[in-house]
């Protein structure tokens, strides 16, 4: 069982969410192999997908067993970790579904002539494409949750709140979701001379730069300007968006802000 203090569990979610989006780099890159060369790689897949659900569930139980498991961040999280796990778990079934096609195409022994080229629409590759593919989309959601999962952390242990005068800013979806993943040190903006800016995540997620200039002119998120532009400077909460966090990401705060107060009953009138 891993440390249960938060600050370990964030940089174990960290952690793992580059791993699934590594794993989901190289499902990706499985896919573009020829038919009759991509058994050994799919079976390093499923070892590997399979491996980093373990991993998911074991976060998944040292989050309950930490001191947060009974705060709503704690419970948030957990429910992420379970729907990476879910995620992790079905991406691997897509794949071991798709070792008898891949068998039947698979070339062995290498040395031998190489014989006539399957068709592409075979039963056997249409088959192993779907697979993959959903195996792929479902790889590409599970370290966002991750992200996810430890931003929830983050947030509980953020000991700032708003002082008077903040005022919380109002987010669009994506905006709170680039929020969330900046605040787990996971977007970086380049530029190279002569070209706009463009952004890095270690994770695989649609993040544009017009979304991440709106949370900078909110004044919620920086850059680390320790390094060129050239190099990749890594975007950072400022004060104010380390005092925003936890409003912004738990769960009783979001409930808070959309819920709006029931109206007061009707006098009836005869």
């Amino acid at each position: 069982m891993p440390d249960t203090h938060p600050e370990d569990l964030i940089r174990q979610l960290r952690s793992l969410a580059k791993d699934f989006a590594d794993v989901h780099h190289l499902t990706l890159r499985t896919g573009l192999l020829d038919d009759d060369a991509i058994l050994m790689p799919l079976l390093a897949r499923i070892r590997t997908t399979q491996s980093l659900t373990n991993q998911t569930l074991t976060l998944t139980l040292a989050t309950g067993n930490s001191t947060i498991a009974a705060t709503a961040a704690g419970r948030s999280a957990i429910e992420h970790l379970t729907s990476a796990a879910r995620q992790g778990n079905n991406a691997g079934g897509h794949l071991l579904a798709g070792i008898p096609a891949a068998t039947t195409l698979h070339r062995a022994p290498r040395s031998a002539p190489r014989p006539a080229r399957t068709p592409r629409t075979s039963i056997h590759h249409l088959a192993l494409r779907r697979h993959i593919s959903a195996a792929t989309g479902l790889l590409r959601d599970a370290p966002v949750i991750c992200l996810d999962a430890a931003a929830l952390i983050t947030a509980a242990l953020t000991t700032s709140a708003l002082v008077p005068g903040d005022v919380l800013p109002r987010l669009t979806d994506p905006q709170l979701a680039a929020f969330r993943l900046i605040s787990q040190r996971a977007v970086r903006i380049r530029q190279r001379e002569g070209r706009p800016p463009f952004l890095h995540t270690s994770v695989p997620a649609p993040t544009i730069t017009a979304t991440v200039a709106a949370l900078e002119r909110k004044k919620l998120v920086t850059r680390d300007t320790g390094t060129s532009l050239d190099e990749g400077q890594e975007l950072i909460l400022t004060t104010t968006g380390q005092r925003a966090l936890p409003a912004l990401v738990l769960p009783t705060a979001a409930a808070s802000r959309t819920t709006p107060a029931p109206a007061p009953p009707r006098r009836r009138t005869r």
